[in-house]
């Protein structure tokens, strides 16, 4: 692995309904890396089990030291979200569903948008759980982290709030078309009018529904265009069902804050393997 790799792990068939993948890093660094973090359609959870030395996030231009070990992050809204590992990477990020923090948590999803904290602050009932079930430290194997992290979800698990289903079923029709699917659609499929999906999404998940399809299809179309360096931007465009190369420019633009052919020439830590790496295991 490459300094500032991370390793992406399927999590236990027991945590699935809460937690998409595992993100596994335990190295030394030997620069800083800065990370810029876009939009996804999901919220995180991390275990920094190593150094946090220098470490920083800074969101929207508000600068917070990255002093605790748990850290919840909310959907991101298009902010401009950084993250500066000084000295290592020693820490485990659970990428979470849409509805995992509103079902284990109790926080609607529109009150965590655009928000990164730690985990004593947005959700105190819940550290001392984490307190119970994170004891190790960089010492400790791969293995033995990730069966920390499964013990914390099942514990949280053992209380959650039931499914919603009618929003559950709508995630799953995003994610199943990688997001080119109208809100109007989905609302079709169910039987629910769209102000009514509109409302029960928006409040757990704590985005719109066309916005998250939206999400998921930006990051569909930046995996592909990652992926595919002979691929041409139009063909690409195409693929993706977005109208025309114009639109496919403003939608990138949007998101990323770059055009496509700019974002490409970035160097932007994390995010190539993260979008290239398959999002969906087993």
């Amino acid at each position: 692995m490459k300094p500032g790799d991370f390793e992406m792990i399927a999590p236990s068939e027991t945590v699935r309904p809460f937690v998409r993948r595992y993100l596994y890093a335990n190295h030394r660094l030997p620069s800083p890396l800065i990370v810029h973090a876009k939009p996804t359609g999901y919220t995180y959870f991390s275990n920094f089990f190593g150094q946090s030395s220098g470490d920083y996030g800074e969101i929207d231009g508000v600068r917070f030291a990255r002093d605790e070990r748990w850290y919840l992050y909310g959907q991101n809204f298009g902010q401009q979200v950084t993250f500066c590992h000084a000295q290592s990477l020693e820490l485990l990020v659970c990428e979470l569903t849409p509805t995992a923090n509103y079902r284990l948590l109790g926080i609607p999803g529109t009150q965590i948008v655009g928000i990164a904290g730690p985990l004593s602050s947005l959700a105190p009932s819940q550290e001392r759980i984490a307190r119970q079930c994170f004891t190790l430290g960089m010492e400790a194997s791969r293995e033995e982290h990730l069966a920390e992290a499964d013990a914390y979800f099942l514990r949280l698990a053992e209380t959650a709030a039931p499914e919603e289903p009618i929003v559950e079923a709508a995630i799953k029709i995003f994610e199943a078309a990688n997001g080119a699917v109208r809100v109007a659609e989905v609302s079709r499929r169910l039987g629910i009018t769209p102000r009514e999906i509109n409302r029960r999404f928006a409040r757990i998940v704590g985005l719109s529904p066309k916005y998250f399809g939206q999400t998921l299809q930006i990051n569909w179309v930046v995996g592909l265009l990652y992926a595919n360096d002979t691929e041409t931007l139009t063909r690409i465009a195409h693929e993706a069902r977005f109208y025309d190369q114009a639109h496919f420019n403003h939608a990138i633009r949007r998101f990323l804050k770059q055009g496509p052919k700019e974002f490409l020439a970035s160097n932007h830590a994390l995010l190539k393997d993260f979008l290239v790496e398959p999002r969906r295991h087993g």
